[in-house]
């Protein structure tokens, strides 16, 4: 079968790479495309090979020729695993690499313009996510799919929960919130979780201005004075104000019905009541913290809407510090996702720095204390973002900050990853395969791009390539892990959404959490194809573990991508 396969003429081989038809793959490749001068790499698994060949796809003519290192054994993967560097080679076209008569799946290699795609439905992602709006098809229609829908939870008559009475808000009384984004594959909004995905997506606005006051996303806004980014941003942002109680600043925990509903139901048919709950100290904060740097990005072109960001950061800052233990716990009769945490030294951590950054005023200074651990920031575990920040802001921050330390923290941190990059045979700047382990790859590839920015290090642009890579194709699933790019992607993802949309294909643009041994009880650990944790993902609904998406894993991505596109245009 593998001979016949090798002698199909070009055009076939396509269409059966693209239908997913093909045999399983050992040279492992990005399969969206290398930026010309960026590194390119192609992984080769289980071979033990000496040699290795670019082809043209189209003509099967060898461009380039190479020579495999000695193999390493991948202990997350377990197989032994050589890669074929082609970086040298920067003729634009299409190819793929073949390895002792095995292919890669085809790939491009070109300028930024290769990426134009998958940079603007990453972002559009959050657009598809919308509540409290249709979601119309002029600005919804990916490779003449049409994904639009009906409005779904307009949320302009939300409950108070009995866990979120108030001397003026009682059980069961209204209040309007509207807009902001699902939080990942249920229909449920958390302030928690919107903090590290507003984050890295406003430092991806930040860091690269220019760029995007020129990228238009085809949304309802993309006609406005407002970049499409900060657009699609402003849609939580509006929502992110409602859920401060107007009486004290404290935040409510989240938006949501008491039960998820059903896998199979759209938006607009999900009926059930829906509340805010209780308010929580890691809330506050974490709404502090978006709020500041709302209060700056948006400053250039609403100075009404920055103040009222600024002001209601401060009000949610000052609630955090009379109730500093606040811990969020599910009341009884709610079932839905709790982010709940038990240490908020990482979010006043960083709600301080973001509230210094903004305004400049030494008594949030003086509530850093550097003496802490940073590691890859997660959604309750803030120190990290806290440095990205410090650290891009570093020449504009007051004389009176010690900007050295905060350099060499952050630069202890980058180097931590670029080490276990270094010395990982799957070229990973990670150690453990966990549950939303895609959004912990592009959080570190950012760190790496960030530390390259800063340091004009080329180590660090180049880990960072290798983790964008192993996103896009190169790991040892052999799928792009970003839904509608590639030719092997995820088709059937934990979300409601494209679970019940009645259309074949998924919703475009997004990344799922990836590889994950520690959650195979929701298929049933027979059904994965690998325990191996490198190995053990399953492209199929039931597979939240490995397969659900989520805001704060696709916002690492676009600031990975824009990172990307920027180093190496």
């Amino acid at each position: 079968m593998k001979k016949l396969f090798r002698k199909i003429a070009p055009g076939l081989f396509a269409i059966l790479l693209s239908t997913g038809a093909a045999a399983e793959k050992f040279v492992r490749v990005n399969q969206v495309g290398y930026l010309i001068n960026a590194p390119k790499c192609a992984q080769v698994a289980g071979m033990d090979a000496y040699r290795f060949e670019v082809k043209n796809a189209q003509t099967e003519e060898v461009v380039y020729k190479g020579t495999l290192p000695e193999g390493k054994r991948w202990n997350q993967s377990r197989e032994m695993t050589q890669y074929a560097d082609f970086s040298d080679f920067t003729t634009p076209g299409t190819y793929f690499v073949e390895v002792n008569g095995e292919r890669s799946y085809p790939f491009e290699i070109g300028d930024a313009s290769i990426l134009d795609e998958f940079s603007k439905w990453t972002i559009k992602a959050f657009y598809l996510w919308r509540s409290s709006t249709a979601i119309e098809p002029q600005y919804a229609t990916f490779k003449g799919i049409n994904f639009a829908r009906a409005m779904g939870h307009p949320d302009d008559e939300v409950l108070i929960h009995t866990s979120a009475v108030s001397e003026t808000r009682k059980a069961e009384s209204v209040i309007s919130s509207p807009k902001g984004w699902y939080d990942a594959g249920d229909y449920n909004k958390y302030v928690v979780n919107a903090g590290i995905t507003l984050h890295h997506l406003y430092l991806a606005y930040e860091m690269h201005e220019d760029y995007f006051k020129k990228k238009r996303l085809n949304i309802p806004e993309s006609d406005n004075a407002l970049p499409d980014l900060l657009d699609e941003i402003k849609w939580e942002t509006d929502w992110l104000f409602t859920m401060q109680d107007p009486q004290d600043g404290g935040v409510y925990h989240k938006l949501t019905t008491k039960r998820f509903c059903d896998i199979n139901t759209q938006p607009a048919d999900d009926k059930q009541e829906r509340y805010v709950v209780t308010k929580s100290t890691s809330a506050a904060l974490n709404f502090a913290a978006e709020m500041a740097i709302t209060a700056r990005v948006f400053k250039a072109y609403d100075e009404m809407y920055a103040q009222a960001a600024l002001k209601a950061a401060k009000r949610a800052w000052e609630w955090a510090q009379e109730n500093p233990y606040i811990y969020y716990y599910n009341p009884s009769d709610v079932r839905t996702g709790s982010y709940g945490d038990s240490d908020f030294s990482d979010e006043f951590f960083w709600a301080a720095a973001e509230l210094f950054i903004t305004t400049g005023e030494k008594k949030f200074y003086e509530k850093l204390d550097f003496f802490r651990l940073f590691e890859t920031p997660q959604w309750n575990s803030c120190n990290s973002l806290a440095l990205m920040s410090m650290v891009w802001h570093l020449d504009e921050l007051p004389e009176f900050a010690d900007k050295q330390i905060i350099k060499r923290k952050f630069l202890t941190l980058s180097e931590s990853l670029y080490n276990t990059y270094k010395y990982s045979a799957g070229k990973l700047a990670l150690k453990n395969f966990i549950w939303g382990c895609n959004g912990e790859i592009a959080t570190n590839g950012s760190i790496l791009g960030l530390a390259y920015r800063i340091t004009q290090e080329a180590k660090y642009k180049e880990a960072m390539a290798h983790q964008f890579n192993y996103l896009l194709g190169m790991n040892p699933t052999d799928y792009c892990f970003i839904s509608g790019f590639g030719s092997k992607y995820p088709k059937h993802l934990h979300d409601r959404r494209s679970t019940s949309d009645g259309i074949e294909e998924p919703l475009p643009g997004y990344i799922c959490g990836g590889a994950n041994p520690n959650q195979t009880s929701d298929c049933g650990k027979s059904n994965y194809p690998s325990l191996a944790p490198a190995r053990c993902y399953l492209d199929e609904p039931c597979s939240y573990s490995t397969n659900e998406i989520a805001i704060n894993w696709s916002a690492p991505l676009v600031l990975l991508t824009t990172m990307m596109i920027n180093t190496f245009e």
